[in-house]
């Protein structure tokens, strides 16, 4: 009797040999890099389109976000004219703010100063966004090896950026619309969010049509 024996699969003779040759060259790829090619591009490729959003980050910290806000007192509370002109004006007098126009709508003029906290917050970010681009590099350029990551030592330069460049002049544009019984119906604010959040947490008003709720950290 003869045993029959099976043909076995040849590394270079047929398709089924091809395959099986391709199968062990990717298991032995990524069993020396550690990691898979496909996740390795994908992540690669995700990565290079959100770098931009650092520089425009760091752009926008230096330039006013605008707004124009309608704020009304809180249900059942009545705004007499001369007292809400009082409070406002005491709020951007206190904040280095001064009348540049009177009128209808009253203008104040001011200094915005660049703040420490905000420099700070913008240097992490950045020591982290380049801490992130010299990982990708220390993979995708191995030749470099750690010495990409000497890329965060640059993280305090956002910092100077924003430090020089965030002092600027901003308007603030202030309309009060009074109803019929001669009290404050409404107060239409524009300018600089920053700004008119402050304000509007500091004399307790309420952005018309929303619902505020206050924070977990907030007493």
């Amino acid at each position: 009797r003869r045993a029959v024996v099976p043909p076995r699969a040849s590394l270079v003779d047929g398709s089924g040999g091809a395959a099986a040759a391709a199968v062990l060259l990717d298991a032995a790829v990524a069993g020396a890099t550690g990691y898979s090619q496909a996740s390795y591009y994908t992540s690669l490729g995700l990565f290079v389109l959100s770098v931009p959003g650092l520089w425009s980050l760091i752009k926008r910290s230096v330039k006013s976000k605008v707004v124009q806000k309608t704020f009304v007192k809180e249900e059942g509370q009545t705004m007499a004219p001369n007292q809400v002109a009082g409070e406002i004006l005491s709020f951007f007098t206190r904040n280095n703010f001064t009348i540049s126009d009177r009128g209808e709508v009253i203008t104040f003029e001011g200094t915005m100063v660049p703040s420490r906290g905000q420099a700070a917050l913008l240097t992490f970010c950045t020591c982290i966004s380049l801490g992130s681009v010299g990982l990708v590099l220390s993979i995708a350029v191995p030749e470099g090896g750690n010495n990409w990551f000497w890329l965060m030592t640059l993280s305090p330069l956002a910092g100077v950026y924003y430090w020089t460049k965030a002092s600027r002049k901003e308007e603030i544009k202030v309309k009060m619309i009074l109803s019929d019984d001669g009290n404050v119906s409404e107060i239409l604010v524009r300018g600089d969010d920053v700004q008119v959040e402050q304000m509007r947490k500091e004399l307790k008003f309420s952005e018309k049509g929303m619902i505020y709720v206050k924070g977990i950290f907030e007493t």
